[in-house]
C-alpha cells in the first residue's frame, strides 16, 4: 500500500474530523514532506482533503470513490475492487471468474466505463462522477442450483430497496431489468452466467448494476435523451455511502432469493400490468398483452390464441394509459 493510500485510510477513518500532522507522522512513520506529497497525490486523483495550518488535514466525503471509504459503511465482509476507468465491470467480472482469479464474492466497482453493456450487448451510457457502476461477481460451487428469474427480479428489488433507503424515491420496473423513476429508465441489470466447460454446470454468476445517481453535465447524448433520466439533478450524498447501501442490500437479498420472497414486492413496481406490448425474444417478436408474471419471473402474456410465459427477452414497446412511452 502507497503512502497516499495509508493516508487516505487513516483520513476516512476519522472522516470530517481534523487530524494533525503530528500524528499523521506518528502513525504512518513518515515525514511532514512526505505527508503533503501523498495529500497532493489524492488530490489530483479527485479526493477532498482539507489542510488547516494548526489543526492538520482531513477528508471530506464526495463524489470520488475509494474501496476504503466504502468498507467505513459497509456491514458485509465482502471484496471489494475499485477502478477509475474500465472498459465494463461486467465483461471484466467474466474474465476474471473464468480465468480462475476470483474466487470468492468480489464487488467491482469503477468510476465509469468505457464500453459498458447493456441488454442485447448494447451500449451503457457511463460517464464519471454521477452513474453508479457495479458488478457482483459470484463463484459458485458446482451442482449449485440457479433460479435467473428470481435472482434478476430479485436483485431488482434491493437496488429499490437501496434508493428508497437513500434517497427516499419509489423506484418502479419494466419486466424485466429496466429500473424507472417518473417515466425514465434511470437504470438497468445484467445478470449474467459463466457454464463450466467439463460439468456443463454454473461455475459463478455475475449480476451488474448500472444507474444513473444524477444528471451527468452536459445531459444524455441525444440518441437517449427521451428515454433516460437520473435520480436526482445534483447528488448531495456520497456515491460510497450509495455503493455501500447496494452491496449490503444485495448480498441481504442474496442469500434468499432462491425462495421467491421478492417476488411479490417486484410484481406491485412493475408497469404494464393489462397492457399490450411487443417482446423481442431473440429472433422472434411476439405481441400480447401482459397478464401476470410468474413465480419464477417470468412475462405472461395473452398473444390472443392463450396465454404463454416468457423467461427471456426484452419489452420493446409498451404503450400506458397516459400515453408516455417506456420502450
Amino acid at each position: 500500500m502507497s503512502t497516499a493510500d495509508k493516508l487516505l485510510a487513516l483520513l476516512v477513518d476519522q472522516e470530517a474530523k481534523w487530524v494533525s500532522g503530528e500524528v499523521i507522522a506518528t502513525q504512518l512513520n513518515i515525514t511532514r514532506t512526505s505527508i503533503w506529497k501523498a495529500v497532493r497525490k489524492l488530490e489530483i486523483q479527485g479526493y477532498t482533503i482539507e489542510s488547516n495550518r494548526g489543526q492538520g488535514y482531513r477528508y471530506l466525503p464526495g463524489h470520488k470513490i475509494a474501496a476504503v471509504a466504502i468498507q467505513r459503511y459497509l456491514k458485509h465482509d465482502v471484496a471489494l475492487q475499485v477502478f477509475e476507468t474500465i472498459d465494463s465491470t461486467n465483461i471484466y467480472a467474466k474474465e476474471m471468474l473464468s480465468a480462475g482469479k476470483i474466487t470468492e464474492n468480489t464487488v467491482i466497482i469503477s468510476e465509469r466505463m468505457t464500453a459498458g453493456v447493456g441488454r442485447l450487448g448494447r451500449q451503457f451510457f457511463s460517464p464519471k462522477d454521477t452513474g453508479l457502476y457495479v458488478t457482483f461477481a459470484l463463484p459458485l460451487p458446482i451442482g449449485t442450483q440457479v433460479n435467473p428469474g428470481r435472482l434478476t427480479t430479485s436483485t431488482a428489488v434491493a437496488v429499490a430497496e437501496m434508493v428508497k433507503s437513500i434517497f427516499d424515491i419509489d423506484l418502479q420496473f419494466k419486466w424485466v431489468n429496466d429500473l424507472l423513476y417518473r417515466d425514465k429508465k434511470v437504470g438497468g441489470i445484467l445478470t449474467e452466467a459463466v457454464i463450466d466447460f467439463e460439468s456443463q454446470h454454473f461455475s459463478s454468476l455475475i449480476v451488474g448494476v448500472g444507474m444513473n445517481l444524477a444528471t451527468p453535465a452536459g445531459g444524455f447524448p441525444d440518441a437517449i435523451a427521451q428515454k433516460a433520466g437520473a435520480l436526482v439533478d445534483d447528488l448531495k450524498v456520497s456515491r460510497n455511502v450509495v455503493v455501500a447501501s447496494l452491496i449490503d442490500h444485495f448480498f441481504a437479498m442474496y442469500q434468499n432469493y432462491q425462495d421467491g420472497q421478492y417476488m411479490a414486492t417486484y410484481r406491485k413496481k412493475v408497469v404494464g400490468m393489462g397492457q399490450n406490448v411487443e417482446i423481442q425474444r431473440g429472433q422472434e417478436k411476439i405481441i400480447g398483452q401482459i397478464i401476470s408474471i410468474d413465480d419464477d419471473g417470468g412475462l405472461v402474456i395473452d398473444n390472443g390464441t392463450g396465454t404463454i410465459t416468457i423467461n427471456s427477452g426484452e419489452i420493446t414497446k409498451l404503450m400506458m394509459p397516459n400515453n408516455s412511452y417506456k420502450g
